[in-house]
């Protein structure tokens, strides 16, 4: 990895051409990182400076504000930190070692009772053949209003019952199942034919993804419901985000690789080959921790205590460090949802149907916070195109 480079106040107040005093703003608002430096002194991250050069750059012709990096609005809901996700104030990594993914949502979505306690479980409606888990759901949900008269209310009190429906609906449409009145870690468990202790690491796995701020799937969801459009409506935005292999579908890509792992694979060996033909090694690096993800940690120290004798678990911790060595990376979430998925030989597609199915938690989060904003999201674009003389 590249060493970063870092400017004395000085020079990192002329590259932006502020006085020392607005670097410090910056600074203290979260938007300039700083480290300390020789004496009292501090040092500025170069990469922070340069990025809001260009923001200001684009403030001071338009106005527009570049989205990625920068807050664009505020949100009650999940904490960011270096020990990962917090929800309200409960760290994700603790609420994992023993609360279901109903409580979380309960939490989250800020309930004063039990939602799922009022909603009865409606039937799947029937769906054509041959769709993949996503494509399903999609066509599930928009078919709600075939399942819900109420399907387009946004009065305050429905919409958390209306999305504990929603949520048992969506995962029952993923597992092509009918939705079931039972904890979603154990209609998925059952689903896929596991044993308890596999139950566990999908409970805590279904934790850990259930929401990571303001990712693209969850700005999908808060600008439809910045529109009103009704709650099925604004998780389809979402959906359609996450489906790219960039975001949930991440976890596809890693299990493709990690199939090639077998009890005599040279680890080293599979993994430098790939380094040679300048492959990527998906499941490792994260854009938003400057270190390990802390969600992967969790879920693989679960993954570690509820397996242990297993071959491959026992493997997991020598492939990491290769990982590490070779490609300067610490594992992610989508690592460990493939490694989860390996260890117990889950049906295809399992990582991505248990991140989904934890994700749509956060989305109805999102759009229930977004109902009770009174602005439509618009933010502006950076315009780079050619300009009037």
């Amino acid at each position: 990895m590249s060493k970063p480079i870092y400017l004395s106040a000085r020079e990192a107040a002329a590259e932006l051409g502020v006085q020392p005093a607005t670097l410090y703003a910056y600074v203290s608002r979260g938007l300039i990182n700083s480290v300390a430096g020789p004496g009292k002194q501090r040092r500025y991250d170069a990469v922070d400076v340069r990025r809001m050069k260009g923001r200001k750059a684009a403030d001071d012709y338009s106005g527009a504000r570049p989205l990625t990096g920068d807050p664009v609005l505020e949100t009650e809901l999940t904490l960011i930190s270096e020990a990962g996700p917090v929800y309200r104030g409960r760290p994700a990594v603790d609420l994992a070692q023993t609360s279901t993914l109903e409580t979380v949502a309960t939490l989250l979505w800020a309930s004063q009772e039990d939602p799922f306690a009022e909603s009865a479980p409606l039937p799947s409606p029937n769906l054509p053949e041959g769709l993949a888990p996503l494509d399903r759901l999609m066509v599930a949900l928009a078919a709600w209003p075939l399942q819900d008269k109420a399907a387009y209310t946004q009065a305050p009190k429905l919409l958390q019952v209306k999305g504990a429906a929603l949520l048992r609906y969506a995962v029952a449409a993923l597992l092509n199942a009918d939705p079931v009145d039972v904890p979603i870690h154990t209609q998925i468990a059952n689903a896929f034919g596991v044993s308890s202790s596999a139950k566990n690491v999908i409970r805590a796995a279904l934790i850990l993804c259930a929401d990571h701020e303001l990712n693209t799937s969850a700005f999908a969801t808060r600008c439809a419901a910045s529109t009103r459009a009704p709650l099925h409506a604004a998780l389809i935005s979402g959906l359609g985000a996450f489906a790219g292999p960039r975001h949930g579908a991440a976890s596809d890509r890693t299990t493709a690789w990690l199939s090639d792992v077998g009890p005599d694979t040279d680890i080293e060996t599979l993994l430098s080959d790939r380094l040679s033909r300048g492959e990527p090694l998906p499941g490792f690096g994260h854009t938003i921790y400057r270190g390990p993800d802390p969600r992967a940690a969790c879920l693989l120290d679960v993954l570690y205590r509820s397996e242990p004798a297993h071959p491959f678990v026992q493997r997991l911790p020598g492939l990491i460090t290769v990982a590490r060595d070779l490609f300067g990376e610490a594992p992610n979430i989508d690592l460990a949802l493939a490694a989860t998925q390996k260890t117990y030989d889950l049906p295809k597609d399992a990582g991505k149907i248990i991140f989904c199915a934890a994700r749509m938690t956060g989305w109805i989060a999102h759009a229930l916070e977004q109902y009770a904003a009174p602005e439509q999201i618009r933010p502006r674009a950076a315009y780079v195109g050619e300009r009037p003389e």
